[in-house]
């Protein structure tokens, strides 16, 4: 629900810069005399469609019908004159009452659902328990990062989640262990959710996570899913490469394909940052 509220709030925010971009260029050219009503107002009129095709894709991976896309592609606009050039005027109108008519969508639709779709991959901002991170934009962790790193080690931001997330026991580091952290405290949508953690810190010397890092031909991976849990969480202080965010993808789709309500999170070295930065940890 945050996360779909995030992003309907992003696309009027577009919508809006958009409209005073194309206002602003129109009032330039009628007062140097070179506005060309043909080719200007196709100009316009693309820059509002592909707006609008990226809110309609939008609108289909957040909500379960196609009636939020009707609502949207369908905007209920009075009439009344306009004044001015009137193809311009109209078309400019028009554009308001879409940035309008989402407006209205996220602030009467998104409360209808209570438990929207989610998908198989969690974002730090869907996890409830990690909720202050939606205040904490990406910008305000740069000073803590050096290309996405984080230095800080595997044990430290075991023991920061451990607190953020009212865990009592704190786990010593071994090699055959199946997970990291293991805990029912984790809240998505409302509901506990079992989770097992697979951390990883510095000390594998490499700015990016490789399958290669993850134990022998990535075991440390295989030996996290046999753990009886509903949330997989690997977590990096840097950049998580490709093929590992692959690797769980394929893992999570595989026991979904069998009937079990599993889902995995990826947590990086910005994301990381922005959790301790939330919860005062940083």
């Amino acid at each position: 629900m945050a996360s779909a509220n995030e992003n309907l709030v992003e696309f009027i925010n577009k919508g809006y810069a958009m409209l005073a971009e194309i206002d602003d260029d129109y009032s330039q050219k009628k007062q140097s005399q070179t506005y060309d009503e043909a080719v200007d107002n196709a100009r316009y009129g693309r820059q509002i469609e592909t707006w609008a095709t990226q809110v309609l894709e939008t609108l289909d991976t957040i909500f379960p019908t196609e009636l939020e896309q009707h609502k949207f592609a369908n905007p209920e606009i009075p009439f009344g004159a306009v004044s001015g050039d009137y193809k311009y005027q109209s078309m400019i109108r028009r554009g308001r009452y879409f940035v309008r008519g989402l407006e209205n969508i996220r602030h009467s639709s998104l409360p209808e659902y209570t438990d929207l779709p989610i998908q198989d991959r969690l974002y730090i901002e869907d996890i409830d328990s990690f909720q202050k991170v939606r205040d904490v934009n990406p910008t305000k962790v740069d000073a803590f990062l050096s290309n996405g790193f984080l230095a800080w080690s595997e044990d430290r931001v075991q023991l920061a989640l451990e607190q953020i997330l009212g865990v009592s026991f704190h786990r010593r580091d071994w090699g055959g262990e199946i997970n990291d952290l293991y805990t029912a405290n984790v809240v998505v949508s409302g509901a506990r959710r079992a989770s097992a953690f697979l951390l990883k810190g510095p000390g594998i010397g490499k700015k990016e996570l490789t399958i290669a890092d993850c134990g022998k031909n990535g075991d440390q991976i295989v030996r996290l899913f046999t753990t009886p849990a509903e949330l997989f969480v690997v977590q990096y202080v840097g950049p998580v490469g490709d093929m590992v965010i692959k690797d769980v993808q394929g893992k999570v789709t595989e026991l979904r394909a069998r009937g079990a309500n599993t889902h995995y999170a990826i947590i990086d070295g910005q994301d990381t940052a922005r959790i301790l930065h939330a919860y005062g940890k940083l």
